[in-house]
């Protein structure tokens, strides 16, 4: 009896389901990351940029970060940068890189960049001006964003341990084959969408939220999930429905002579329980472009 209460045990366990270890951060990134940050935004290109969605619907199109990186290193985006990582105290963000940065290679490209001064900082050298630089941790480590914010980050360099707990345990809900993702702990924040745009709404909702996670998995069609806790089930509540109202609008937005583009509203669908709202995303890979358009502004 007690063999078999032991074989029954293991199997339970072994059908238990087994908590997520979150997103894959480089390690080098991961000890980067400030105490006091409340947002971090991931993506890992090398794996993104492989993806059939990505080919089929973003090869060749502007991905704003990555190309204001690659701009300012000279860098070839799709060969020698693997991975980004944004994270934000809320008043001041920096944007890592995780790449090929050899010293032999990027001296050369950086001296023909604009305006590219340098000014050393604890033994390390800034590449820009007064308000914003770049600095080369080491040779496949770099960080990109307003002065102020870099010395911050080196300054607490050798201290971080990674993520704050808040952080940590928020990631601990996304799944580890997310290809891009954020979580966000809390505080005021403001993020850096197009006002004009359905993505420019989102700021507004933000103020509600106590903390939020997102994440996408591109392998097939676009697929993800956005949650957020609000303080109250009253304001959780508001939250779906000002998602829902939004959804609405934007299918009513839709020209009449494109009728096939209501179907990217399909794919959207907004639960709330308490103070829980989730955001569900599942759009075919024939209409993630059109998805993407519609939310940032880009469709006419």
């Amino acid at each position: 009896m007690r063999i078999l209460g032991l074989a029954l045990a293991l199997v339970l366990a072994g059908c238990a389901r087994k908590e997520n270890a979150g997103p894959k951060v480089d390690a080098a990134l991961n000890t980067l990351v400030p105490s006091d940050t409340v947002l971090m935004v991931g993506t890992r290109l090398e794996q993104l940029f492989k993806t059939p969605v990505y080919q089929k619907n973003f090869a060749g199109k502007p991905l704003p970060q990555v190309d204001e990186f690659a701009s300012r290193t000279g860098l070839d985006p799709f060969k020698d940068l693997w991975e980004l990582l944004f994270v934000s105290n809320g008043r001041h963000g920096v944007l890592l890189g995780r790449g090929k940065f050899a010293d032999e290679m990027m001296e050369p490209r950086l001296q023909r960049l604009p305006g590219a001064e340098r000014s050393g900082y604890k033994g390390l050298t800034l590449i820009g001006d007064d308000r914003n630089a770049m600095v080369f941790i080491s040779p496949t480590t770099a960080a990109l964003g307003e002065v102020a914010a870099l010395h911050s980050l080196i300054d607490q360099r050798g201290a971080s341990h990674g993520p704050p707990a808040p952080l940590a345990a928020l990631m601990k809900q996304i799944p580890p084959e997310a290809l891009f993702w954020a979580a966000y702990s809390g505080g005021p924040i403001h993020l850096p969408f197009d006002e004009n745009s359905n993505l420019g709404n989102l700021n507004h909702l933000l103020a509600s939220l106590q903390t939020g996670t997102v994440y996408f998995d591109l392998r097939a069609g676009l697929n993800g999930v956005a949650e957020g806790v609000c303080t109250t089930d009253a304001a959780a509540q508001d939250v779906e429905g000002a998602l829902k109202a939004l959804i609405g609008f934007g299918r009513l937005s839709v020209p009449k002579n494109q009728p096939e583009l209501a179907q990217v509203y399909d794919g959207l669908r907004v639960t709330q329980e308490g103070h829980r709202v989730k955001l569900y995303i599942d759009v075919p890979e024939a209409m993630v472009d059109k998805f993407i358009g519609m939310w940032t502004g880009r469709a006419r």
